[in-house]
């Protein structure tokens, strides 16, 4: 990934063909300041279940999954430039958000992936988490969406209790700013039938689905892992992740997903997407040499990938030579998958000037907003 931060570059140096065409950042994590602003958004008895001895572990929220015990960062995990001046945690002001990314990079729609969600799949209690997912999304409905045009929501749900995410994805679905439905992957694989009701509801409200790294892969008995199990270190564990997003779109191929739901969109961020080349072209030799063992899969899977998926730039693999990175931009039908995102506020934070610079210039309009727009629909753009 890109190690350039955006202090790293001369924010007024911007070439003037990038100023005349949009820019959408598919993976920009807000956060709330501290609980307590979510007490508007709870019933009583929620109230006192979260603002109990629940509110002793987190003063803004259930931010991470990832047992930090066992998989202590290196770093911050944000950028120290991101604080906002007047206190709270790096994302938590909407209009220091803009100052900081949006306005000097020329963003012309933030994606908004909220991530005290991701704390949620420790949950056991179904009902809290849901209570917990609909304060947040409701929350940044206020206020985030309510505070600049330029920010679009994925509201976020989880697989705790389908048939309830799915009447919450019906009922805030159709708030203006509202373009997707971040599904947090816990146990099941994207392609079970246990996500049924969410897609259903994501295809009657025309949302895409939007799949992140919740930081919980790998740290827990019930959470997916990469392939040989739980890794032991920090980095270890980070290198391998892509296998958990690679994993996943297979199984939603092979599964029939998209023969049950033709509509349906995905959208995966911070998965990589380098893995495509070597993918690819496996899952269709595989499955023309066995076809009866997934009937439901009428085509080529490497079809249902292009038609379906969009992948996010967010790490961006760094490559050695030249002809390393024309190879990973060469991937068959690149041009329609990948989409720009930069993470803001993380430590990792790619800067947009520096990655959308390295696009090759006949992708770049597709990679700046055309294939978010072809994911999330027009209603992307809000201005």
């Amino acid at each position: 990934m890109s190690d350039t931060k955006m202090s790293e570059v001369n924010m007024t140096n911007k070439p003037e063909a990038r100023a005349r065409i949009p820019i959408i950042d598919c993976d920009v994590h807000p956060l709330i300041s501290d609980i307590n602003v979510l007490a508007p958004y709870f019933t009583q008895e929620w109230r006192d279940f979260f603002f109990g001895s629940i509110k002793q572990q987190s003063e803004n929220g259930f931010v991470y999954a990832r047992a930090r015990d066992r998989y202590p960062h290196p770093n911050t995990t944000y950028q120290l430039d991101a604080l906002p001046p007047a206190g709270g945690p790096a994302g938590s002001d909407p209009a220091f958000t803009i100052e900081k990314l949006i306005e000097p990079y020329g963003i012309t729609t933030a994606l908004l992936l909220p991530q005290e969600h991701y704390g949620v799949v420790r949950f056991a209690n179904s009902k809290a988490a849901a209570a917990f997912e609909n304060a947040n999304n409701e929350y940044l409905i206020d206020h985030w969406l309510g505070h600049d045009k330029r920010y679009a929501l994925a509201i976020t749900v989880s697989d705790h209790d389908p048939h309830q995410a799915a009447q919450d994805i019906r009922r805030l679905g159709d708030k203006p700013g509202v373009v997707g439905v971040q599904v947090l992957i816990n146990k099941n694989m994207l392609g079970s039938s246990v996500f049924d009701p969410i897609y259903a509801a994501a295809c009657d409200m025309d949302l895409a689905i939007v799949s992140h790294q919740n930081g919980g892969e790998g740290c827990y008995s019930y959470a997916q892992a990469p392939a040989g199990g739980a890794p032991r270190f920090y980095g270890e564990r980070h290198a391998v992740l892509p296998q958990i997003g690679a994993a996943n779109v297979l199984d939603m191929v092979m599964s029939g997903t998209f023969e049950r739901f033709p509509k349906l969109r995905v959208v995966m961020v911070e998965w990589g997407f380098s893995w495509l080349a070597s993918l690819l072209p496996r899952m269709d030799y595989l499955w023309e040499k066995n076809r009866s063992a997934t009937p439901f899969v009428k085509r080529r899977p490497s079809e249902y990938v292009v038609e379906h998926f969009k992948f996010a730039t967010q790490p961006l693999d760094e490559a050695a030579r030249a002809s390393e990175f024309q190879a990973m931009f060469g991937i068959p039908d690149l041009d329609k998958m990948l989409l720009f995102s930069s993470d803001y506020p993380h430590y990792d934070t790619d800067n947009p000037d520096v990655i959308l610079a390295k696009i090759p210039d006949s992708m770049k309009e597709a990679v700046y907003w055309r294939n978010a727009h072809d994911a999330f629909g027009p209603r992307i753009f809000r201005q």
